[in-house]
């Protein structure tokens, strides 16, 4: 078989599902086990969210804010909370509650006459979206097994073949002990097909398996197909959800329109998936290094105690990979798109108050731009929803996210324990990623159409609940999540900040003369202003009497610098040097303590990023090398949220990305930082494809940290200005430059760029 070289390999097949292959297409998706004697293939589907209501309940509890606003600032928070929930019950809330779980649409097992193996090896090609497994059995015969799942046929595809052209098997559906699953099963000859019916809540889901056996024998006795003999099998499997409860349709797929032939399927479905797959490249190692086996890298890894390069570089990869094979009709849940199981962790739901952040977040850099689609696609579908969140809570205009989310907008999780619905910040960070959509495109029709109306619906809710008081406003209650309660959450200001600027900027860039604007700008001359501690940290809660939690694994008092970019170093010195401080006592209490509890995958990552925009490129690095090193990888290099493979998720896989992004490049309106973050020990390298803000595509970025050099090929879809930047060497020069107009400012290069044109330049740094 022929390795791959943008992909993973190993020696072992999954034992358990949260250690398969696996694919997707961004709607359905697959997970193979790639067992020689015993395969288990998991088919998956993005909408499948089983119902454990019929519909929720949320309490109006609009008339109790003004109590509960007086408890706080006379009792504090702990009696109000209590107030609350009290309230809340009496109304008919049934306490806190998680989503819908998502689960996996059919387990298809296949029983061979594989009784002995050598030679195994299984991979996933990131290039293509293929799984494969080799092997060679007690007969010496070699077999090969393959898998896909088609963007063209939106299907399903595995292969069986060996060098005799002879396959037996048996294919069995397992049938899902589910009280809340009504099923049906029908098994022929040529196929199986499966009706499952959601006993709670709307519709529910079929599945169907063509079976395709050329020359073999096929018998279906019960619940099982024998096939014997063929010359190969060919599987076709396709999910289809619906509202209704319908029965067995047995016109199902349409094989008269398709070629009955793996390498056909292939090659209609490779170009798709490679074509997003191949926009950027990051290079760092020769193609020897690219073809070792995962567990060759990570046993480096372990006795070096350092990441090798060529796991960076396939991680980054990975990352890329999980997010193509996940987004589209939807966006990565905590899960991506694959489960094994009716019961997740967090119920592998849409997690809004960081993860859904994380799963995307190099979604822009990477050009998969479409496949945000799917963010605004379940954001629009939710927004009924939302505006019943904050009507009800808080008798607000406007939208309220829930954090939790899966087949509901509503928000039903919290108790006092965990008081998420005093969070009134996930609707505002949902819409940075409206905004920058924007900005890396350029879709003014995007930015009339979707960014102004869904940043109005964040407004119109801080205009009806922000609390003023001798000219300023105040948010109260408010939450840090998951950190604790206390009035003016930091990231509270600073996602209302971010929401009203963005917002202001639209109608400028538009040029839509409305009093609204001016509105909005004396809203945030009202905002509370961001508080520095006695230790010079930035306070997470912006009042001087709550005291720092530093033990935490969030990172939302930074939202300023992880992903608004509100203020930098020039702008605003003293507030950066205070992010720095409050880094610096997060890594310190949180990250680095070997006593706490600092597994959490997402807090790394938003370490990660924050030590990219604040240029610790230590500390950057570090927050990937503990993922491996505390085995939060699992051998496809799918990442789990805590250490030791505990728990499928895939909030690092989204991230590390972005992270290896803003180490080398990474771009502000007007500004570009090259290297800014980046390791000493990345000598020598190149990446291609990054987008910026601003619709200006990096083409090709390398460097020569020993040389100090740097090529540059960037171009931009309209004319501009942009400020070259290289933050950890103070002195940079240009060398050499053509397709662009270029002048020295005080260590930063001032490049105009001209329109549809790429622009080359040698550096010297």
């Amino acid at each position: 078989m022929n390795l791959p070289l943008r992909g993973v390999w190993n020696r072992e097949y999954a034992k358990q599902w949260e250690f398969a292959m696996v694919s997707g297409n961004g709607k359905q998706g697959t997970m193979v086990f790639g067992n020689p004697r015993y395969e288990t293939i998991i088919g998956n589907h993005c909408q499948l969210f089983l119902p454990k209501e019929s519909d929720y309940f949320i309490p109006d509890m609009a008339p109790f804010l003004n109590e509960v606003r007086t408890l706080i600032r006379d009792q504090g928070y702990e009696v109000a909370q209590k107030f609350y929930y009290e309230k809340a019950q009496e109304l008919g809330y049934q306490g806190l509650q998680m989503s819908a779980p998502f689960h996996p649409g059919f387990h298809l097992h296949i029983e061979t006459d594989v009784t002995d193996y050598q030679d195994y090896i299984r991979y996933t090609n990131f290039e293509t979206g293929e799984i494969g497994v080799s092997f060679k059995d007690q007969r010496g015969v070699f077999h090969v097994r393959k898998t896909f799942v088609s963007r063209p046929d939106q299907l399903i595809v595995h292969q069986i073949k060996n060098e005799q052209n002879s396959v037996s098997c048996m294919l069995e559906v397992e049938e899902y002990d589910q009280p809340l699953l009504k099923t049906t099963q029908l098994v022929k000859d040529d196929k199986i097909l499966l009706n499952h019916v959601y006993v709670k809540g709307n519709g529910g889901y079929q599945v169907e398996i063509k079976i395709v056996a050329p020359k073999g024998q096929v018998t279906a006795r019960g619940q099982r197909v024998y096939i014997q003999d063929a010359s190969e099998v060919l599987l076709l499997m396709d999910i289809q959800t619906s509202k209704e409860q319908e029965g067995l349709v047995e016109a199902g797929i349409d094989i008269g329109t398709l070629p009955l032939n793996y390498e056909a399927l292939l090659a209609r479905h490779q170009p798709y998936h490679q074509e997003l797959f191949n926009r950027v490249q990051l290079s760092l190692v020769k193609d020897e290094m690219r073809l070792c086996s995962v567990e060759e890298l990570l046993n480096q890894a372990y006795d070096e105690q350092d990441l090798p390069l060529a796991l960076l570089e396939k991680l980054y990869d990975a990352g890329r990979y999980m997010f193509i094979c996940s987004a589209g009709e939807s966006i990565p849940n905590l899960q991506g798109i694959w489960s094994g199981t009716f019961n997740p962790a967090w119920s592998s739901d849409y997690t809004f108050d960081t993860n859904v952040q994380l799963g995307i977040a190099s979604a822009l850099y990477c050009q998969l731009h479409e496949g945000l689609q799917g963010l605004f696609k379940l954001v629009k579908g939710f927004m009924p929803e939302f505006r019943e969140n904050a009507m009800k809570y808080y008798g607000c205009r406007g939208i309220m996210a829930a954090i939790h989310s899966s087949n509901s907008g509503k928000h039903f999780h919290w108790n006092t324990d965990w008081p998420l619905q005093f969070w009134t910040c996930g609707a505002g960070w949902l819409g940075h990623w409206f905004y920058d959509y924007y900005l890396h495109t350029g879709d003014k029709t995007f930015l009339r159409e979707e960014v102004i109306p869904y940043l109005r619906e964040c407004a119109l809710f801080y205009e009806d609940f922000l609390v003023e008081e001798e000219g300023v406003y105040g948010f109260s209650p408010s939450y840090s999540a998951e950190n604790g309660c206390g009035d003016n959450a930091t990231q509270d200001i600073a996602v209302a900040k971010e929401v009203l600027s963005n917002l202001i900027k639209a109608y400028e860039e538009l040029g839509i003369e409305t009093t609204e604007v001016e509105k909005w700008k004396v809203m945030l001359e009202k905002l509370p202003p961001y508080l520095i501690n006695e230790e010079g940290a930035l306070k997470e809660w912006a009042i001087p009497e709550k005291e720092e939690h530093y033990n935490h694994r969030h990172f939302s008092h930074l939202y300023s610098v992880f992903q608004s970019r509100e203020f930098t170093k020039t702008s605003e010195p003293e507030l950066w040097q205070a992010a720095e401080v409050a880094l610096e006592k997060r890594l310190e209490a949180w990250m680095r303590n070997q006593e706490g509890d600092t597994s959490s995958s997402h807090g790394r990552m938003h370490a990660g990023l924050c030590a990219t925009r604040l240029n610790r490129r230590d500390v950057a690095y570090e927050a990937i090398e503990m993922m491996v090193l505390q085995r939060s990888v699992y051998p496809t290099l799918m990442t789990s949220h805590y250490n030791d493979c505990d728990i499928f998720n895939v909030d690092g896989n989204g991230a590390i990305p972005q992270i290896i992004n803003e180490m080398l490049v990474y771009g502000d309106v007007g500004e570009i930082m090259l290297l800014g973050a980046i390791p000493e020990k990345l000598e020598v390298g190149s990446i291609s494809g990054i987008s910026l803000p601003k619709q200006i595509i990096v083409q090709l970025l390398a460097w020569d940290l020993n040389k100090r050099v740097i090529k540059l090929k960037i171009s931009s879809v309209i004319a501009q200005e942009i400020d070259l930047m290289t933050p950890l060497y103070p002195i940079l020069k240009v060398q050499e430059f053509e397709g662009c107009q270029v002048k020295e400012i005080e260590g930063k290069l001032r490049v105009k760029l001209q329109e549809q044109k790429t622009a080359s330049l040698q550096l010297k740094f």
